[in-house]
């Protein structure tokens, strides 16, 4: 029995770790929070959700190259396709408002991005 309820336990704490096949960026209106994919591709989406209370304009660069630049209003999500042959990392840098620049890196858990001071 004490077998069985540890087992229990232990699967409920596994799939408490959140997972992703993509790069899901929630903006909110003093962090971000990233989630990340475990495995790194050439070709990935991102989806940005806009969870503030502005509208936010950002873009996607790989050393100093944009990629791509999206505008998502307030609370909408828009989702982005970015092909990245190069082993850098893409980064997300919102222009306006201004934040913390969020570089995208793949097998990483879940992490937050302090606003920029």
């Amino acid at each position: 029995m004490k077998l069985f309820m540890c087992g229990l336990m232990l699967s409920f704490l596994v799939q408490a770790q959140p997972k992703t096949e993509i790069f899901v960026i929630q903006i909110f209106d003093r962090s971000m929070t990233v989630l990340s994919p475990q495995k790194r591709t050439e070709i990935f989406s991102v989806l940005v959700e806009n969870r503030s209370l502005s509208d936010q304009i950002g873009k996607f660069i790989v050393k100093g190259k944009l990629i791509k630049f999206v505008s998502v209003k307030s609370g909408i999500t828009e989702s982005v396709e970015i092909e990245n042959k190069t082993k850098a990392n893409v980064v997300f840098m919102p222009v306006s408002p201004a934040f913390q620049d969020t570089e995208l890196i793949f097998g990483k858990k879940a992490y937050e991005i302090p606003s920029k001071k």
